[in-house]
């Protein structure tokens, strides 16, 4: 993995946590999102990063297992998140389907070649996860078509989604606060509560 990949991976929960903090949020408020199933996220983690070192799975199929993992854990998670929170785990779960989807119709993630070029990359390389789009690539529109030229990366919308949505979930969670017990109904005048 690259230094510009780990950056891309790293940037939306560190950029979280910023807007969190920024909005007045805490990391202690993490603490009261409930999360299970993480095995599920450090198994897609553990599968990506062995795409990079393990040669039978550098087979393009294994990006739609990661997707699959990540998808499996949202649908466990997201029906009890608050709203805020479902709304940002929706836009995480868009953006993975949208990858996912492209990946699994082309056997790779298509790039916009011009948009490689952009950023100083091959527009003709063909690579385990990526492949130049042409004519006969389905849905090229959702493809990595975005060019990060800092990062001499181009990302797709799905990319931008799952970025956008990590960014919010982690800042909307670090507002959380702890559920207070209701208040005991106090006696007004004339013993009436």
């Amino acid at each position: 993995m690259s230094i510009n990949s780990l950056i891309l991976l790293i940037a939306p929960p560190a950029v979280g946590v910023i807007v969190g903090y920024l909005c007045g949020g805490r990391l202690a408020g993490l603490r009261n999102l409930r999360l299970s199933a993480l095995w599920l996220l450090w198994l897609a983690a553990l599968v990506q990063a062995a795409q990079y070192h393990v040669t039978p799975l550098r087979h393009p199929a294994v990006l739609v297992v990661v997707f699959g993992l990540v998808l499996g854990w949202l649908a466990v998670n997201l029906p009890t998140w608050p709203l805020a929170i479902r709304i940002a785990g929706v836009a995480i779960t868009v953006g993975a389907l949208a990858n996912g989807l492209t990946i699994a119709l082309n056997a790779r993630m298509p790039y916009e070649p011009t948009a490689a070029a952009a950023v100083g990359l091959r527009s003709d390389l063909t690579t385990p996860k990526n492949e130049p789009a042409d004519e006969a690539t389905r849905l090229a529109f959702l493809g990595d078509t975005i060019p990060v030229a800092p990062l001499n990366k181009v990302v797709s919308a799905g990319d931008v989604l799952i970025g956008t949505g990590t960014v919010a979930l982690t800042a909307l969670a670090m507002r959380r606060r702890r559920d207070q017990p209701d208040p005991e109904p106090q006696l007004g005048e004339g013993g009436e509560t």
